[in-house]
């Protein structure tokens, strides 16, 4: 019985031309794409199918930082540097007060109905870039939050604001 069981063994090791002494044939390596980072800190905050069809880009996590307080995400297209949105959070103690006094933009424009205050501004491009959008807004549940979509040179910034305030919003309700 022994020996049937290790004459099995052994004719299931060999084929056509083989031999103890030869290497067995190496299947050829697969290729594995890395997976994009898993959402943390303020990527959590974001709803990638949402804003593909809030910015009508489909964009993915590209990186996301802590430092000290400020939880950073940035999102771009696997296929390309530009549009990149990236969203930072901050606990604040500030009301609305400072948040208009010490951190609102010169020449930024108020954005009603988020937060407890909050602005837009359009920015042109500059080299390298097209120009942006940024919103930020003292959330209520003490955080300071900036949302800034770049677009590739060529963009439209200014068309696409409505958007991104609107994105602004979501993020916002998702309140992490």
């Amino acid at each position: 019985m022994a020996l049937m069981a290790s004459g099995t063994l052994l004719a299931g090791c060999s084929g056509a031309g083989a031999s103890a002494h030869e290497p067995p044939e190496q299947a050829s390596p697969r290729v594995v794409s890395p997976s994009p980072p898993a959402p943390t800190g303020a990527c959590l905050l974001l709803d990638f199918p949402g804003i593909e069809q809030r910015l009508h880009a489909r964009l993915a996590v590209a990186g996301a930082a802590n430092h000290e307080k400020t939880s950073t995400c940035v999102a771009r297209p696997t296929e390309a540097a530009l549009p990149e949105l990236s969203v930072s959070v901050t606990p604040s103690k500030s009301d609305v007060a400072v948040f208009k006094d010490k951190m609102l933009p010169d020449g930024a424009n108020a954005v009603t109905a988020l937060g407890k205050v909050a602005y837009s501004q359009v920015k042109p491009a500059a080299k390298g870039r097209g120009p942006y959008v940024e919103i930020g807004w003292l959330a209520g549940n003490a955080r300071l939050l900036v949302l800034k979509v770049t677009l590739p040179e060529g963009g439209d910034a200014a068309a696409l604001l409505p958007d991104v305030v609107e994105l602004a919003k979501d993020i916002d309700r998702a309140g992490v």
